[in-house]
């Protein structure tokens, strides 16, 4: 009995471990960037540049290399002398080899910057991805806190409905309110509910869409951190255009990998020529066999044949380019295309830059406005909704008058939160290209 308590406390136990967890946004960023496939995706790409600039780095060393071979020859066989007689024969023999280049027409060096380079934008891509990575997981996180505060809203619009239904009750009995009225509060508790379930259907949604952009399993157990930093804001000094722009062109990770690859095509372009010109290697190998024939009294010892034929030799290896098909003047000029369209990107890539600092600008400039207006007007909401309520539990006011204010307030107060959080959003999407 007690092995059988002891295997439900720690079941129960269990189960309360698994309660839901709380989010914040620094989490959600962290578990988005080490799941994340377009994230993973460009850290594959970033190793294997890495590692084909390792390897052309790597090309200026020595290459070494062995071999070994087993023949058998009819008719007419080489000797270990060097004379050829008339016997079937078998052979055997191995060699090691050794090769440097000394020049190539700087092939190797262009090519070694070419790599570099492509190496470096690919960490600028995976800077970039990162940011754009982020900002979407913030979008989704503040969605998120956005509908539980809309959802707040909604428990207390249904609250303050509730009550104002009991007050109704109370005054009708009294005899100081019609039956209508009574029927009208009870028609608004049911509109606060629907509004209340309603809400609830959009924070689930919108838990939903951060839980999949997370790649999580489930959303039964994902709630998210509602922080004090977002209430309340302070109004910030946006920077001008003409400043993000100039920042942004030399430190957004997209325009530094693209200058890059730009600056990496002309390296191409030297590498190609360079099969124009000589290229100048050093080389040295040792070699070695053992002759057998199968008609012969006497073959040499196996011992005495490699003491004997040991062969080595070194020395310098001139290549002098006459003529290949014009295939190093076409690569030139391939790879020459290759700069002009860079540049077509560049510039493509510029007026787009300058197009979304447009939008981040005046898309923020548009969201503090809004802010301002909205809470101004929640305010003043709030300020009518008190004054109708005294009136009508004073009697001066009718039942419908205190539900459109009451239907002003919570409406005010839906759209300053929604105009906080896109303000919010849109002073970290500027941030971005001031950072």
């Amino acid at each position: 009995m007690k092995k059988i308590l002891l295997i439900i406390s720690i079941v129960t136990l269990s189960f309360a471990g698994r309660a839901q967890k709380v989010w914040t946004l620094e989490e959600c960023v962290d578990y988005a960037m080490e799941h994340n496939v377009t994230i993973l995706q460009s850290v594959i790409s970033q190793n294997s540049a890495e590692y084909q600039y390792k390897m052309s780095k790597n090309a200026w060393l020595p290459t070494v290399s062995a071999d070994a071979s087993q023949s058998f020859g009819f008719g007419q066989s080489p000797s270990y002398n060097g004379v050829y007689v008339s016997d079937n024969s078998t052979s055997f023999s191995f060699g090691v080899s050794v090769g440097m280049p000394l020049f190539n027409g700087l092939s190797l060096y262009n090519q070694m910057k070419s790599s570099s380079l492509e190496m470096n934008a690919s960490k600028k891509d995976l800077e970039a991805a990162k940011y754009d990575l982020k900002l979407l997981i913030m979008s989704y996180y503040m969605q998120v806190v956005y509908n539980k505060e809309l959802k707040a809203i909604a428990e207390k619009q249904l609250t303050l409905t509730e009550e104002q239904h009991e007050k109704t009750q109370q005054l009708y009995e009294l005899g100081k309110v019609a039956q209508s009225d009574v029927y009208e509060s009870a028609a608004q508790v049911a509109t606060a509910k629907s509004s209340l379930v309603q809400a609830d259907n959009n924070l689930m949604l919108s838990i939903l869409d951060i839980v999949q952009a997370l790649e999580l399993d489930d959303m039964n157990d994902f709630d998210v951190e509602s922080p004090e930093i977002y209430t309340p804001i302070e109004s910030a000094t946006l920077p001008s255009q003409e400043t993000t722009y100039e920042f942004a062109l030399n430190h957004q990770p997209k325009m530094e990998a693209a200058n890059m690859r730009l600056e990496k095509t002309e390296f191409d372009v030297k590498a190609s020529k360079s099969s124009w010109y000589p290229s100048l290697s050093l080389f040295a190998g040792y070699s070695n066999g053992y002759y057998r024939y199968f008609n012969q009294d006497y073959n040499q010892p196996f011992d005495e044949q490699i003491s004997n034929n040991g062969r080595t030799s070194f020395g310098v290896r001139l290549s002098v380019p006459i003529f290949n098909a014009m295939q190093t003047k076409y690569r030139v000029a391939q790879t020459k295309l290759n700069i002009e369209n860079q540049e077509l990107a560049i510039n493509t890539a510029k007026k787009q830059l300058k197009k979304e600092i447009q939008q981040a600008y005046y898309s923020a400039l548009a969201a503090e406005q809004k802010y301002k207006a909205a809470e101004e007007t929640f305010l003043s909401s709030q300020l009518a909704y008190d004054y109708s309520k005294e009136s009508f539990n004073a009697g001066r006011a009718t039942l419908l008058e205190l539900n459109e204010s009451k239907n002003r307030l919570f409406k005010s107060e839906s759209e300053m939160l929604q105009a906080k959080y896109e303000y919010l959003y849109r002073l970290e999407v500027l941030k971005f290209y001031n950072q």
